[in-house]
């Protein structure tokens, strides 16, 4: 499949998309490359480069790793607090 790739000047994927299977492959008049890749693996934005053509992610990086954790829901907060709250009460009464 191809693809379009903007770079910076050290070749470091900043952004692809999808390109239309017609296109040439290189370098274009409007800012992008445009390779020709297997698949989508790899496509790691910020954690690439192009070298060659050739997408080269960088050695050790773990995308599920950088995805930030989601926040908790209103609700789950609300519950933990209360679960909070019930247990400094139970510590309470039974030092009395």
């Amino acid at each position: 499949m191809k693809i379009k790739v903007w770079t910076d000047s050290n070749n470091r994927l900043l952004n692809w998309a999808y390109a239309d299977e017609n296109r040439p492959v290189g370098p274009s008049d409007e800012g992008f490359e445009v390779i020709e890749v297997d698949d989508a693996v790899g496509l790691y934005e910020n954690h690439a480069s192009i070298v060659d053509g050739q997408v080269v992610p960088d050695a050790g990086y773990d995308p599920d790793a950088d995805r930030p954790a989601p926040e908790p829901s209103p609700e789950r907060q609300m519950i933990a607090a209360l679960t909070l709250e019930v247990a400094q009460l139970k510590a309470a009464k039974s030092s009395d």
